[in-house]
Formats: structure tokens, C-alpha cells, sequence
């Protein structure tokens, strides 16, 4: 019985964390680092190319094409957040997405 409380409350707060650094990654996205007001562009994909979060962590990390790198300017724990935003709520924006891949 104690096995099965101990699942269910790793399982919430696995949760939990995800919520929470999901919100972290939306508001480094919007307001701290601004992305939005560069990555608002229409897309002809209709909002089609999904990027995993491993290859956004690397583009947050290292910069790409005329994005500059953010490893100086945010934490790891930051640049997972803000990747974990980008591929988990990315599929929901429709033509802005793509203006990810350049």
C-alpha cells in the first residue's frame, strides 16, 4: 500500500515540476528575454514542424544563423525551461513555429 503512495506522489510532483518549469520557460520566452519579438513571424507550415527539446536547448544554448547563444545569459535549469516551453506549447502556435528553423 505505502508503494502505491509513493507512485502516486512521484507521479504529481513529476507533474508539478514540469508545470513549473514550463511556466518558468513561458515567461523567459514572453517577458525576461523577450524571444517573442523576434519569433512571431507568419510561417507557410501552418504551425506542422515540431522541434524536439534536445535540438532547442541546443539553439537556446548555442545560438543559430542570426539568433545569438544564450549559455551566457541563462542558467541550464533556464534553457531547459524555455525548451521545454518551445517544444511542449509550439505545436499549438499556429505560422510561428517555423520561424524557429532558419
Amino acid at each position: 500500500m505505502n508503494k502505491i503512495f509513493l507512485l502516486i506522489f512521484i507521479f504529481f510532483t513529476s507533474i508539478s515540476h514540469a508545470e513549473d518549469l514550463i511556466k518558468i520557460g513561458e515567461n523567459i520566452f514572453y517577458n525576461k528575454e523577450a524571444c517573442i519579438n523576434c519569433h512571431i513571424l507568419n510561417a507557410a507550415d501552418g504551425g506542422n514542424n515540431q522541434l524536439a527539446k534536445e535540438h532547442v536547448i541546443n539553439i537556446v544554448t548555442n545560438g543559430y544563423g542570426v539568433m545569438p547563444a544564450y549559455k551566457d545569459k541563462l542558467t541550464e535549469k533556464e534553457i531547459e525551461a524555455v525548451s521545454i516551453f518551445v517544444s511542449t506549447e509550439g505545436k499549438n502556435w499556429k505560422n510561428k513555429l517555423s520561424s524557429f528553423v532558419q
